[in-house]
């Protein structure tokens, strides 16, 4: 299977560590592709120009994270990321819709702040900074944090980790002991310790 990605992507992140929890890890090729820069391989399977992208084995594409993650989840008997079905399915994935509200606000406060300054920008970047606020606030009270690496909690984490990539003067840790102390204990695992971000 071929993975359309770039490094520094917390998207490409998730779906990464979701492959190395199910022990499909070996099964990836991992092909570095700026989807800015519309590279005709990428575009060729997946006119979005998005990553991730994933081409199975049979050269089918899968796109979007979740989805990606969905399939993978699908190849292996090793470990379930998500919940098959029923009121347990649905609160996973409400948890992993958070998780992966503070990659999207974090993607956007990254992108605008490459732009030049303008007050409606900075405003625009504000409202995601604050919408991470109340996200983080939201997991740190959460009864279900601790728990096995699932996809929203492999999520959290990789979104938490790209915040401590672009954005460390933020300083998320502050007030959340528990949301803390969980993610430094996650952050060891295989899953998110061979999946780092790079530029």
């Amino acid at each position: 299977m071929k993975l359309f990605m770039v490094g520094a992507s917390p998207y490409a992140r998730k779906v990464r560590a979701a492959a190395i929890q199910l022990g499909l890890e070996s099964q990836l090729e991992l092909i570095i592709a700026n989807p800015h820069h519309r590279p005709p391989e990428l575009v060729a399977v997946n006119p979005l120009s998005k990553v991730p992208t994933l081409v199975d084995d049979q050269g089918n594409p899968h796109t979007d994270s979740l989805a990606i993650c969905e399939y993978l989840d699908s190849l292996s008997d090793r470990f379930a990321l998500l919940p098959s079905a029923g009121a347990e399915r649905h609160r996973a994935l409400f948890r992993h819709a958070l998780a992966h509200g503070i990659m999207d606000c974090a993607v956007i406060r990254r992108v605008e702040s490459l732009k030049s300054q303008e007050a409606d920008r900075d405003s625009w970047m504000e409202r995601q900074k604050q919408t991470i606020v109340r996200i983080t606030d939201w997991f740190e009270a959460d009864n279900d944090l601790e728990g096995p690496p699932t996809l929203d909690r492999l999520t959290l984490a990789a979104a938490l980790g790209f915040l401590d990539f672009r954005f460390p003067d933020d300083a998320w840790r502050t007030g959340r002991p528990r949301l803390t102390a969980w993610y430094e204990e996650i952050a060891k695992t295989p899953p998110l310790a061979e999946t780092q971000p790079y530029d």
